[in-house]
């Protein structure tokens, strides 16, 4: 329980400092229906928020659920991730991308290779869910504003997410 608190902190400590910087830099963080393709410095630094647990927010607007037709447990995310099972962090060893805590069935589990369907609630942005890590593979598109009841080609088989503009 200690490590997971430890975590939290971690990240929004983390997430505070790269808003800060951002700030100052004038580049990309996500905002307000944001851009969920401009908030990676590199296809291998991928950074969570406490966001990614939030039951809404208007940053992290992609959600995975554990089970088909949108139950379970579910993480929301907000940007490209190139390895659900190993998220990097500065700082810290790579960890795998989790269902959030009591959100039903598969809570805390590791979403990469476990997630069954997914929702995009992005304006303009589209997703493609792969096999593998690095945006390889097999994958399934999530259009803009809908969702996969179940995922068919990566169906508990999912390591990437890419975000596409689909204006």
């Amino acid at each position: 329980m200690q490590t997971t608190s430890r975590r939290r902190r971690l990240r929004t400590a983390l997430v505070a400092a790269v808003m800060g910087a951002s700030a100052l830099s004038g580049t990309g963080m996500a905002h307000a229906e944001g851009d969920p393709t401009a908030w990676i410095s590199s296809d291998e630094d991928t950074i969570m928020s406490m966001e990614d647990c939030a039951g809404s927010s208007e940053e992290f607007r992609f959600r995975l659920y554990y089970s088909p037709n949108y139950s379970g447990a579910w993480v929301n995310i907000g940007h490209n991730i190139y390895d659900m099972l190993a998220l990097k962090m500065p700082y810290s060893p790579a960890t795998p991308l989790r269902f959030c805590p009591n959100t039903g069935s598969g809570s805390g589990q590791v979403a990469g290779n476990n997630a069954a369907s997914a929702y995009n609630w992005y304006d303009g942005y589209s997703a493609s869910v792969y096999y593998s890590a690095g945006y390889k593979g097999a994958y399934d598109f999530v259009q803009r504003r809908s969702g996969v009841s179940t995922l068919v080609n990566t169906r508990n088989d999912n390591r990437s997410i890419q975000f596409s503009s689909s204006w």
